[in-house]
């Protein structure tokens, strides 16, 4: 009989037991699965909280400033029948500014990432818009990639020389107030802007509205991001054109010589100093090309412009010829392709 109450006494402390390991291994376990799923949540739902307010923020400010908040989709191939474009991943909302209409009805528009529009910093897309540089030289291709890539920017789908095309689409139709496709140059800190409104803007064209006087980032003196920008560009003493071609030119050390050629680089042709006393008329830059108030299509004729600045005096022979890099050691065919002066530094 002893023995038999010492066994079910046994009996009971291990189910007691048991009871208790049970009941403390779900309490432990709960504890971790409350943290897994309570905490994360709450931390994304706060994060997207912010991140609505600052999109319902950056939105309004848009449509404050008499803008349209456009939504598009990344798509490739929009070369080709809209049947075969391919739409990519994700979306953006960009601010769309119309011009008035006009003769014709028709008006001129441009876009900026809405982020890139309410940014109180200061981002690529908004200091390439403020700070212009020269347009480089139209090869053929469209003219808003060539510049967009000149800004360290990029509005290539699928890789160089791919015909395939693409940009940054819209679901609502194509009419006169909305392009469906647009090319936006996007920056390596993720700004964004129309690259067609950005090639205007350097070419002294407004597309759609000013958007120096819109963004919220409104800098006193901007940055010089963009070497050879507007503000880079030296005071000019003195200024010749062709019509000065074979002329004598005196200048006092200190003083920026400019010279002005017409020029198509569609052609292939182009033009190169090939005469020049450094030590007295010192390069500044490379040469830019202008369209002047024309509008920026390929195949379209420009000026190049070239600067030099005199640093000593004495005399030198200034000669620029125009022709293709591959023909330099060949003479001009006539005396229409060279530009020559004689320069006194004094």
């Amino acid at each position: 009989m002893k023995r038999k109450l010492q066994l079910g006494a046994v009996m009971l402390f291990g189910i007691a037991l048991l009871a208790t390991i049970l009941f403390s291994t779900d309490h432990v376990q709960a504890q971790p699965n409350a943290l897994l799923t309570t905490t994360p949540s709450a931390t994304a739902t706060a994060a997207q909280m912010d991140d609505t307010d600052s999109n319902a923020a950056a939105a309004k400010y848009c449509t404050d400033n008499k803008g349209t908040v456009t939504t598009r989709y990344p798509t490739y191939n929009t070369n080709a029948p809209q049947a075969q474009w391919l739409q990519l991943a994700g979306s953006r909302d960009f601010c769309t500014f119309l011009a008035p209409a006009d003769e014709t009805g028709f008006q001129s528009h441009i876009e900026i990432a809405l982020d890139t529009l309410y940014a109180d910093k200061p981002t690529l897309a908004v200091l390439a818009y403020l700070e212009p540089v020269a347009l480089p030289p139209f090869t053929g291709a469209n003219p808003s990639v060539l510049y967009c890539n000149k800004l360290g920017g990029t509005d290539i789908w699928g890789g160089q020389n791919n015909a395939a095309g693409g940009g940054w689409v819209t679901t609502a139709p194509d009419s006169k107030t909305n392009f469906q496709v647009v090319g936006m140059c996007m920056f390596p800190d993720g700004s964004a802007i129309d690259s067609w409104g950005l090639t205007y803007k350097a070419n002294g064209v407004v597309r759609g509205t000013d958007l120096a006087k819109l963004v919220r980032y409104q800098p006193t003196t901007p940055p010089n991001v963009f070497g050879g920008g507007a503000n880079q560009v030296a005071a000019v003493d003195k200024a010749l054109t062709s019509a000065d071609n074979k002329s004598n030119v005196t200048l006092k050390v200190g003083d920026t010589l400019s010279i002005e050629l017409a020029s198509n680089p569609t052609t292939g042709y182009s033009w190169h100093v090939s005469q020049n006393d450094e030590k007295i008329l010192q390069p500044l830059g490379e040469p830019q090309f202008s369209l002047g108030n024309q509008t920026p299509i390929p195949g379209r004729s420009g000026t190049e412009t070239f600067q030099f600045k005199a640093v000593k005096t004495g005399k030198t022979t200034l000669t620029l010829v125009y022709l293709r890099p591959w023909e330099q050691a060949t003479p001009p065919a006539n005396r229409t392709d060279v530009f020559s002066v004689q320069v006194d530094v004094q």
